[in-house]
């Protein structure tokens, strides 16, 4: 299990031992503005991201165990009837829509749109994003995309980085519900892939 942690709400005076190897992302996420714009697409989660070169989400269980960090990120509940209007327009498999429509209705998942973006400010770094036994594949960029992800109450999210191996390490950052950025720890090519709790709200 990695010994890092999901941070939030990161203090004005962190511990040096624990918090110094963050402190430097976080400073390049405020530079270049992902405060902001992540703010700005989170009060919109309705919205699915429609980028033309994204291929469509499969149904691609993962049964290859990784690493999963410490602590919870929280996300907030899209609201029942947005949640399924967010359903219908988004990028999902057509075939699909109606068993996760059913779900929502039936209270067996809950849908939380998580606002992503590159930590560095750049722009071309491919993730896959896998939770509910969906996987979507999103390029990131400065600006944040917002992944629809069906969760029950609380679950994990696993994030695999698979940008080519020249592109160098992938950072990124979210939102949490209180509109709070969280810089999640790197993803290599030795390390490409972890999971993080995800608790809806």
């Amino acid at each position: 299990m990695m010994r890092d942690t999901v941070m939030e709400q990161p203090s004005p005076t962190p511990e040096p031992q624990k918090q110094t190897l963050w402190r430097p992302m976080a400073l390049m996420a405020a530079a270049v503005g992902l405060g902001g714009a992540l703010l700005a697409v989170h009060g919109q989660p309705s919205s699915p991201p429609r980028t033309a070169s994204h291929p469509e989400p499969q149904l691609q269980p993962s049964t290859q165990a990784v690493p999963v960090l410490e602590g919870a990120l929280t996300l907030s509940m899209l609201p029942p009837d947005e949640a399924a209007r967010a359903i219908a327009r988004s990028s999902f498999p057509e075939q699909q829509k109606p068993a996760l429509l059913a779900a929502l209705k039936d209270n067996r998942i809950r849908l939380a749109a998580m606002p992503l973006a590159d930590a560095t400010g750049s722009t071309g770094q491919i993730l896959t994003v896998s939770g509910g036994g969906l996987s979507q594949q999103v390029i990131l960029g400065p600006r944040m995309k917002a992944v629809l992800l069906p969760i029950v109450h609380e679950g994990t999210v696993t994030f695999t980085r698979t940008s080519p191996a020249g592109r160098g390490p992938l950072s990124i950052a979210t939102l949490n519900m209180f509109n709070n950025v969280v810089v999640l720890p790197p993803l290599t090519t030795a390390s490409p892939a972890f999971s993080v709790p995800v608790v809806v709200q």
